[in-house]
């Protein structure tokens, strides 16, 4: 039974709460790749994982602003924990914006079926980022009763825990038309491939997923649309995936800063006699850091204002490109500045700067890469 939070506050708290308890386990989770199932099942016992997302028809007190507020204090307990809750809630967002229709198929799942770990499967072994075009290798096959999906998906974050897998596909007609198909992670036919080994989340499990005639309802299909179509609506998935990224790879540099100021205060080397801390070298670099996160923060909360009140869309995508390159792709510069600092001390695994370190470099590989931002930008600039 999971509990049912009304406030923004009671939110927040909960998730407070829970960093400090994810904290404990993370590193055992990073160093074996076991996949925390228990961080999902005390975020669903406290009501994180059924948060009514708020839309102009159907004000809740959970904005993109609050939502982020509450991954930053997650990813600071557990950063691969974080990124499986930033899927969801980015997810969950279009759902309720109806950026996926507003059928029977997804008012069940969005109204009994809420607190179901769900994801979108975009990118492809053989495609890359579907950021970049291109149609998928995923084929939906028209049947007297629905559909027939046959395909393999890559990074599915979150795999062991998800109850929902939202799947990029072409269909076999004739003109060919691309949308998301509604599956059941349970359905017959899927496979988990366990391939996931990188050098940061490593905990996410995000493996790959092969799909074998799964047979889906007529339903199932979603938002069904021609390879060239312009997106319809906002595209409220995106733009609360740079928000929640944004929010996460911050609470990775706010971790980070966070033990390496504890260290300061605590090492006291022979031939000084005193804290690192009293050095006016370190204080002048701590307080450098700790503007580039005021900054941070800044910017996002003017990002999920933004977004809330539905500024241009041109707006916000040049706002989510200086998320995208100043905040989360920072981050690793962010935990290199402060390896650089630490010594052999950061680099132990005793320690949690190296792992903060090796999850912000996955900041990095989330699409929009940065040289396709960087191309845009110029291409705007110089029209």
């Amino acid at each position: 039974m999971s509990a049912d939070l009304h406030t923004a506050q009671d939110a927040i708290h909960a998730a407070a709460h829970l960093q400090a308890r994810f904290a404990t386990r993370a590193a055992h989770h990073d160093r074996t790749g076991i996949f925390a199932q228990d961080n999902i099942d005390d975020l669903r016992r406290a009501g994180l994982l059924s948060l009514r997302i708020s839309t102009p028809e159907r004000p809740t007190p959970f904005t993109l602003g609050v939502v982020q507020d509450i991954v930053g204090q997650i990813a600071q307990g557990d950063a691969s924990t974080a990124l499986v809750m930033v899927n969801h809630y980015m997810v969950r967002a279009a759902t309720a914006h109806h950026e996926f229709g507003s059928g029977d198929f997804v008012r069940w799942m969005e109204e009994d079926q809420y607190d179901r770990l769900t994801n979108i499967l975009l990118a492809e072994p053989d495609l890359g980022s579907a950021s970049r075009g291109g149609l998928p290798g995923t084929v939906a096959t028209r049947t007297p009763t629905g559909w027939v999906l046959n395909g393999r998906k890559a990074y599915v974050t979150g795999i062991p825990a998800l109850s929902w897998l939202l799947v990029r596909a072409r269909t076999d007609e004739d003109p060919v038309r691309v949308g998301t198909f509604m599956v059941p992670a349970t359905a017959d036919g899927i496979h988990i491939v366990e391939n996931w080994d990188h050098i940061g989340m490593r905990s996410s499990n995000s493996h790959e997923v092969t799909f074998t005639q799964v047979a889906l309802p007529a339903g199932a299909a979603l938002a069904l649309h021609a390879p060239d179509a312009p997106l319809a609506g906002r595209n409220t998935l995106m733009l609360w995936n740079t928000g929640l990224l944004g929010a996460l790879y911050n609470g990775i540099a706010t971790s980070a800063l966070a033990w390496f100021g504890e260290f300061l205060k605590n090492r006291v080397p022979s031939n000084l006699g005193v804290p690192l801390s009293t050095l006016p070298a370190m204080c002048d670099a701590v307080g450098g850091f700790a503007i580039t996160l005021h900054m941070n923060a800044m910017l996002l909360r003017l990002y999920a204002t933004d977004v809330t009140a539905a500024c241009p869309l041109s707006e916000l995508n040049a706002h989510a490109a200086v998320i995208k390159s100043r905040v989360v792709d920072a981050a690793a510069d962010f935990t290199t500045a402060l390896l650089g600092l630490a010594g052999n001390a950061g680099l132990s695994a005793h320690n949690p700067l190296e792992r903060a370190h090796r999850d912000a470099l996955c900041g990095r590989i989330h699409a929009p890469h940065g040289e396709l931002l960087r191309r845009v930008a110029g291409q705007q600039a110089l029209s």
